[in-house]
């Protein structure tokens, strides 16, 4: 019995050894709200990737196919947690990229809305992007800005979109 009660206690502790829910290993890519909004938000709604089970049988299977569940419902609120936080604009950040991010939040600025790299998607995610900034530029007075602008703005036309200031 001993040994049973150690291995759950090993077992449990390699588990719990595994979560990583902190502002620090995630880093912006893009708007939306900020990271404590985005994960209550998610938090909130992951118990929908919860999968029930029906198990018959003895009551080690019965325990096993509840353990089995529980450790799959784990796996998918995880996933859902990731892909949620990525909707809102966050993602988990390789381990030398969150301590940069973090150490520009520690000084006080906030991180670049683009994150470590620019948004994510296809080229037009990023021409939007650049775009706006250029556009901002522009209306400052910057005439360099205003070319660039001209020129974002018309390959996004060619594209089908029609680029406008919010």
């Amino acid at each position: 019995m001993n040994r049973r009660s150690l291995m759950v206690l090993c077992a449990t502790v390699l588990l719990c050894g595994c979560q990583t829910n902190n502002q620090a290993d995630y880093v912006q890519i893009g708007y939306g709200p900020s990271f404590d909004v985005a994960h209550a938000q998610c938090e909130m709604q992951k118990g929908s990737a919860d999968q029930g089970y029906i198990a018959i049988g003895s009551p080690g299977f019965v325990a096993g196919a509840g353990i089995g569940n529980a450790l799959g419902n784990l796996a998918a609120e995880d996933q859902y947690m990731k892909n949620c936080l990525i909707l809102n604009g966050w993602k988990r950040a390789p381990h030398a990229q969150a301590a940069a991010a973090t150490a520009t939040v520690a000084a006080g600025a906030s991180p670049t809305p683009y994150g470590v790299a620019r948004a994510p998607g296809s080229w037009i995610n990023t021409a939007l992007l650049d775009w706006s900034d250029a556009n901002n530029k522009c209306i400052a007075g910057d005439k360099v800005a205003c070319g660039t602008r001209a020129k974002l703005g018309a390959r996004l036309k060619a594209a089908g979109i029609n680029p406008a200031p919010v």
